[in-house]
């Protein structure tokens, strides 16, 4: 049985739906594996402009790894099972195309740390966002850069050393999340919001997002960093604009 369902939507829109209910979409190693791989697809099918991140059921997002899994694995296996999921992570941090996650009920360590990669979190009402890693008696690091890098040290400190969660209402008013869907109109929320984000200027759009992936990933840069790229950014408009009939 397959742990992910995707669905190609109209207007250039793709849902990887992490279908694992009945543990709370808790990564498993073939979630891991069937999302990295799905998400490697779309970035080169022409058709694709923008993906949304999804959990199946009405409780959560998704519980983190699978500690349940974890505990009748090897090493050897549990080397695996990290593996994977850095694999993942690394795959969503540098995605080519736009990402967004749509995040209901609860959303914690590892997969919370998913929807951090994306670049735009819709939350709802009942959105409880933590990083419980510590409580279980594992580090909390790649959490606490994600944390840290989208709104700084001190609530990254605040829910990695504490454990505590935050509503969806507090993670929009912290930063963390941008918008806060009705109740039960998460995932239709970010699906709108992916659908508007491609009917934008290709070209244009690759830019612009990957110069805000760069400002989220590798910090601040300067304002001679920005002129330089969007001059090249712009000369380039101007090219596809004097070919135009307008």
């Amino acid at each position: 049985m397959t742990a992910l369902n995707v669905t190609t939507l109209d207007g250039g829109v793709a849902v990887l739906e992490m279908a694992r209910p009945e543990r709370l979409n808790a990564i498993s190693r073939d979630l891991a594996r069937e999302l990295t791989e799905a998400l490697d697809r779309l970035a080169t099918d022409a058709a694709t402009r923008a993906v949304v991140l999804a959990g199946a059921g009405e409780r959560a997002f998704g519980a983190g790894i699978d500690v349940r899994e974890l505990a009748e694995l090897t090493p050897g296996e549990r080397d695996e099972q990290q593996d994977l999921m850095v694999g993942l992570q690394r795959t969503l941090s540098d995605y080519p195309l736009p990402a967004l996650a749509a995040v209901h009920g609860i959303a914690a360590g590892a997969s919370l740390q998913l929807a951090l990669h994306c670049d735009l979190l819709v939350v709802g009402p009942r959105a409880r966002l933590g990083m419980p890693e510590l409580g279980a008696g594992l580090p909390g690091i790649l959490g606490a850069w994600l944390v840290h890098s989208r709104v700084g040290p001190q609530l990254a400190a605040d829910l990695l050393l504490t454990g505590r969660w935050l509503s969806g209402e507090e993670a929009v008013a912290a930063g963390l999340a941008a918008r806060l869907a009705p109740l039960g109109e998460e995932r239709a929320t970010a699906v709108a919001m992916a659908r508007q984000i491609a009917t934008r200027q290709p070209d244009a759009l690759t830019a612009t997002h990957t110069w805000l992936r760069r400002l989220r990933t590798q910090g601040a840069a300067t304002f001679a960093d920005a002129v330089a790229t969007a001059s090249g950014a712009l000369h380039a408009a101007n090219r596809r604009w004097e070919g135009s009939d307008g």
